[in-house]
């Protein structure tokens, strides 16, 4: 009898060291958990500011290979703040960077396309490239010249009718764009039109976050 009850108390003792365990050794993993699980966070936030980054080099890099033409101004930023989103701005620029796509030189047009239930529309900031515009003045890479004042310029296309199918996403994390220009020690955001401006911060709004890029362009108009 006393064997049994000796045994029977040695089986509830090693029951409750193994519960003891189990809880010390959770409470020690803990903290392993938690840190790994905040690698992972930024990581994954290192992740999305790279491909921001990328997606702001690739603006920068059209916008610094923009072309002079005779016939129309070479870069336009569209201010615009759609419904419930302020940050729908949209860049349009007459630049070389499609020759170093095997293409001629033409509009290269950058806009977020927001997320839509009634599309199927991937959302996400596009990159559109359009050859092959005629223009008054067959210059600067145009492909052929209008014998008519009524054909519209390259840069007179309007960026929302172009569809996603046609462009390239390039940051599907984007949901956002704002351009800024400095006043003074401002930065404000505006339209404009013209040659290249001496500077100009890019804000691209992500799905968590955001990532501000400032640029100045040595040949811009002085």
């Amino acid at each position: 009898m006393k064997n049994r009850r000796a045994r029977g108390f040695t089986l509830i003792e090693i029951l409750l060291v193994v519960g003891l365990v189990g809880i010390i050794a959770s409470a020690a993993l803990a903290p392993l958990v938690v840190t790994v699980r905040s690698l992972e966070e930024a990581q994954a936030r290192w992740g999305r500011r790279h491909n921001a980054r990328d997606a702001a080099d690739a603006m920068y890099r059209d916008l610094r290979l923009a072309l002079r033409n005779p016939s129309f101004q070479s870069v336009r930023i569209i201010h615009e703040e759609s419904l419930g989103n302020d940050a729908d701005d949209r860049l349009v620029m007459w630049s070389a960077a499609p020759k170093y796509e095997g293409k001629s030189a033409g509009v290269v047009v950058y806009r977020v396309l927001p997320e839509d239930s009634f599309s199927d529309d991937a959302p996400g900031l596009y990159r559109w490239v359009i050859c092959g515009q005629p223009s008054l003045h067959a210059q600067s890479g145009d492909v052929f010249g209008a014998e008519s004042a009524d054909v519209p310029e390259p840069m007179d296309i309007d960026p929302d009718d172009l569809e996603a199918k046609d462009g390239e996403l390039i940051l599907s994390t984007a949901r956002g764009l704002r351009f800024w220009f400095p006043h003074g020690d401002e930065w404000e955001r505006e339209d404009y039109e013209g040659w290249l401006p001496q500077i100009l911060r890019a804000e691209i709004v992500l799905a968590e976050g955001s990532y501000v890029r400032t640029e100045r362009f040595v040949n811009a108009e002085k």
